[in-house]
């Protein structure tokens, strides 16, 4: 895993950032912290990343993800993997079966669309371990957790471009909660084949989710692209509070 990170001393600063983590790079940002606590933290918040990613990178045939695809024998699981695969359990329950990370004639498990959320949280952990309360963290533009505030400002704002114009869509403002999105573009999907339905999509849309769990935000950005009108219903019923976005590119 490769990092970079700097300090500004004027505005009590610190800026990270990691390469190709779950497919996508990492950008931090903590407020309010001295210079030697700040990188604490981010070296745990490191820590805590590379061990995410020996578990959930299928792209490493060493990862724990891939010898549980590729073994022909029950193997005993990690705890971070036990807990993985019973959260994934309740959110195929919880969205009614769309939520599946069971893929292809092989039911290979496949972790896209629940890492990074699941990430997040972990990662909110550390930081209110730390005493963190001014923080931003941006996997990539697509999955985004505010803490307080910027140092300039009274929240943290991030602004979504339409991929295929450039033209800004819309600055959203991120206070205290997590903003997830996913869509059937080359930028924010990691195919343009509906992993439900396996079937090309006929036309290109986001879908936006903002809140307090990361983990909700980040699967139901992608459920909600691909669930019709009766099965967003049933699923409000688990699912409080969320309010979905959708933009039409």
């Amino acid at each position: 895993m490769r990092t970079q990170s700097s300090y500004s001393s004027s505005a009590s600063l610190f800026q990270g950032s990691a390469a190709d983590i779950f497919g996508v790079d990492l950008k931090v940002q903590i407020a309010g912290l001295p210079e030697k606590k700040a990188y604490t933290v981010w070296s745990e918040i490191t820590k805590e990343l590379s061990a995410l990613d020996k578990t959930f990178n299928r792209a490493n045939p060493q990862s724990e993800v891939s010898l549980l695809n590729t073994s022909k024998v029950d193997i005993e699981t990690s705890e971070v993997m036990k807990e993985a695969l019973i959260l994934c359990e309740q959110y195929l329950i919880k969205t009614k079966g769309l939520f599946d990370i069971s893929k292809g004639e092989d039911k290979d498990i496949d972790f896209d669309g629940f890492v990074k959320g699941y990430a997040l949280r972990r990662i909110a952990d550390i930081l209110k371990s730390g005493k963190v309360k001014d923080a931003f963290i941006n996997f990539g533009g697509t999955a985004m957790l505010g803490l307080g505030k910027h140092p300039y400002g009274d929240c943290w704002t991030f602004t979504l471009e339409n991929p295929y114009t450039e033209d800004e869509i819309k600055e959203f403002e991120i206070r205290g909660e997590c903003l997830c999105l996913a869509g059937n573009t080359p930028d924010y999907s990691d195919h343009i084949i509906n992993p439900l339905t396996h079937k090309v999509f006929e036309d290109h849309k986001l879908c936006c989710v903002r809140s307090k769990d990361p983990l909700d935000a980040e699967i139901l950005s992608m459920v909600l692209l691909l669930a019709d009108e009766k099965q967003v219903k049933d699923m409000s019923y688990n699912f409080k509070g969320v309010e979905p976005e959708y933009f039409e590119l």
